[in-house]
């Protein structure tokens, strides 16, 4: 069982959405913390970026190559300019449904208004809106 410190904002409900769409068995700790931590046993591992590797690593699912995925998962990921031109042609960031995808989907989630002006964001926005998943996960943070 992953027991889950939420913080608050995009980096814990990207966490949570990936504990949510790779099926994993966490309980979400009462106190909130001021990053994402996930404790399994005596191992804690901090940051967003960490545990969306380690969540992946250990499921074999949504990995994509580290260091490509490394700008989309970082503190302040790339604008909706890139995300528009990294999605033309595909469903999404990589092709492939990844972390990245769900590292992204709070940040987008926060600009929404802006989303007209980015087509292919804002169809990317509603395939994601559309997994269960990812509406479980951006919840964990708030229950």
């Amino acid at each position: 069982m992953i027991e889950f410190h939420a913080g608050i904002g995009p980096d814990s409900q990207a966490v949570g959405i990936a504990l949510e769409e790779m099926f994993l068995d966490y309980v979400l700790a009462p106190a909130r913390a001021p990053v994402p931590v996930t404790v399994v046993g005596q191992a804690r591992l901090p940051g967003m970026n960490n545990i969306l590797l380690a969540l992946a690593r250990k499921t074999n699912h949504f990995l994509p190559d580290a260091a490509a995925a490394a700008p989309w998962m970082a503190k302040t990921p790339p604008g909706l300019d890139k995300l528009e031109t990294e999605l033309d042609g595909r469903d999404f960031i990589f092709g492939a449904y990844t972390i990245a995808d769900m590292a992204m989907y709070p940040h987008v989630m926060q600009q929404r208004e802006k989303l007209s002006a980015f087509p292919n964001v804002a169809r990317w926005e509603h395939r994601m809106r559309l997994r269960p998943e990812v509406g479980r996960g951006m919840g964990a943070v708030s229950r």
